[in-house]
């Protein structure tokens, strides 16, 4: 009988304890869940109307742990990972691009052992940003195959929120961004190349004028850069000229920047010069930012600054001037200029 009783209370503990701990662990999910609503509620909407692209992306360096660490607690972080993993993945890049304006610089002067170590360090920080947008890329796709049943690029779906389609759309571009950043590193990243064909198709589930002309200027760019996937498609130049257009008419240049990467693909100067010409012209006096993405704008002025720095440091040594992408150093007034600057004064 001692020994029932005893049974019992055992038992009883058990039953009591199991209770507890779940209901501490529902607790805890809810309490991380409610966190991540209020961030993407109230906190994600003012930081995309910065403009300050590098005060963004240090905090992302800082943010992605504790936003990242609710994931253990049984909520979804995905798509407030997708900004800040691409955020953060934009401080890597500008490592990168500095690491190898060094490398062009060295180049031009014969410096070998510089060369060689500024090559090598903007492999390692090539290889850092394609981690950062490739996990940000990867967080979202899970997110999406367990929430839809499809994965990422199969299935449109009629999104709920505004909120959820320009986190689809930046997935997206970091899933793109990723394997470029990991072409660049020297595949150290191992970023699958098969995402471009991925974000190929999953651009289609997106309204081209709605988003400023980026899903049809992605798809563009897709076009130019793997072979055999523009097959039967317009011309991948005009449609970035379309795509411009309108990102221009709503205020956020994003297909600026991705008609300057087409063109720094092609490796043809005319593309490279009117692509840094056109984005110039669209950010004269007067010309719309839409100020509830703002920062979006801001992080394509700094791809295309990225383009122009490396562009005139391979011809000049230096990066692109205050007008370097309107003017050009063999433009007739430039060369006149700097003939001026070379004269040594009058004694």
């Amino acid at each position: 009988m001692y020994k029932k009783h005893k049974k019992i209370q055992l038992t009883c503990i058990t039953l009591l304890i199991t209770t507890v701990l779940s209901g501490c662990s529902m607790a805890i999910k809810h309490g991380a869940e409610t966190g991540l609503g209020f961030t993407e509620k109230h906190i994600l909407p003012p930081i995309l109307t910065m403009s300050d692209v590098d005060m963004v992306c240090n905090s992302s360096n800082a943010l992605a742990p504790m936003i990242m660490s609710t994931k253990a607690m049984g909520a979804d972080p995905a798509r407030m990972a997708v900004m800040l993993y691409a955020s953060a993945g934009m401080c890597a890049e500008s490592q990168a691009m500095n690491a190898e304006l060094r490398y062009l610089r060295a180049s031009k002067v014969g410096q070998v052992a510089e060369a060689q170590d500024a090559r090598i360090e903007q492999k390692r920080w090539a290889a850092i940003a394609a981690e950062r947008q490739y996990t940000g890329y990867q967080l979202f796709a899970e997110h999406w195959e367990r929430k839809y049943k499809y994965k990422l690029g199969e299935e449109c779906l009629n999104f709920q929120k505004d909120t959820d389609q320009s986190v689809y759309l930046l997935a997206m571009i970091s899933g793109l961004q990723s394997m470029t950043n990991d072409i660049n590193s020297g595949g150290q990243a191992n970023v699958p190349k098969d995402i471009a064909a991925k974000v190929e198709r999953g651009m289609r589930c997106l309204d081209n004028t709605t988003y400023w002309g980026v899903p049809r200027a992605t798809r563009a760019v897709i076009w130019t850069l793997l072979p055999g996937s523009g097959d039967g498609k317009p011309d991948p130049f005009l449609t970035l000229q379309e795509s411009m257009q309108i990102g221009e008419q709503k205020g956020v240049r994003l297909s600026h920047a991705l008609n300057a990467v087409a063109a720094q693909a092609n490796g043809d100067d005319s593309k490279i010069r009117n692509a840094l010409r056109a984005y110039a012209s669209s950010r004269g006096e007067g010309k719309k930012v839409d100020p509830n993405y703002r920062l979006f704008d801001q992080m394509a002025g700094q791809m295309i600054q990225s383009i122009a720095d490396r562009y005139w440091t391979e011809h000049t040594g230096k990066r692109a001037g205050e007008e370097g992408m309107s003017h050009f150093w063999d433009d007739q007034k430039m060369a006149a200029d700097d003939t001026l600057f070379s004269k040594a004064p009058a004694e």
